[in-house]
């Protein structure tokens, strides 16, 4: 029987799409996979969600003195309003909302930078949210160990009644491997079927 159901934040409960936000600010098909590479692909951004920069200004400074060259771009990508990216999918909230009415506790395990939690968090979805863990706040990343048996110790979870659903076939194979019912998720439809099966 599940209990419990943890959500991944990006590309699950909010669109987290740096390509497609790249595009809107003008850059060129050439800048847009450059910046992203630099940016969203590179090891400070993973640094950035573990907390290691707490702050957009702090990861901006090292990022331009890494690619001096692209200050003026860099300075772009990352204003203080660059956590706009994020946006609702309201398909997977009305799912979350379904849930909640259910009975279900629902919880929030994701990988983001303390400047994206802040944003995220004010997002009306997160007053059916009963707790989380952060990347930033324990300094640790999925699919790393600690962060799973944090949520779960934090919350007194039991793995056989709980269900992850996160879009990174990694994250899942972690989290299965603690015995919780990890789901890959591609779309509500899919998500929907797989945790219906479980019961």
């Amino acid at each position: 029987m599940i209990k419990n159901v943890i959500f991944d934040l990006g590309r699950v409960l909010v669109n987290f799409y740096p390509l497609a936000y790249l595009e809107e600010l003008g850059f060129d098909e050439n800048k847009k996979n450059i910046l992203n590479n630099i940016i969203f692909e590179s090891k400070e951004w993973y640094e950035y969600d573990r907390g290691f920069y707490l702050h957009n200004k702090d990861i901006e400074k090292k990022l331009i003195t890494d690619n001096p060259k692209l200050e003026k771009e860099i300075k772009r990508v990352l204003n203080e309003d660059w956590v706009k990216i994020h946006t609702v999918k309201e398909e997977t909230v009305e799912y979350l909302k379904s849930l909640k009415n259910e009975g279900k506790k629902i919880y929030i395990l994701s990988n983001l930078s303390k400047d994206s939690f802040d944003f995220i968090s004010k997002l009306d979805f997160f007053k059916y949210v009963d707790g989380g863990v952060y990347s930033y706040e324990i300094k640790v990343c999925k699919p790393d160990n600690e962060i799973y048996k944090t949520i779960l110790e934090k919350y007194n979870l039991v793995p056989e009644e709980t269900v992850f659903l996160d879009d990174k076939l990694e994250n899942i194979e972690a989290a299965n491997r603690f015995g919780i019912h990890g789901i890959q998720f591609f779309s509500v439809d899919d998500a929907k079927k797989k945790i219906k099966l479980i019961g």
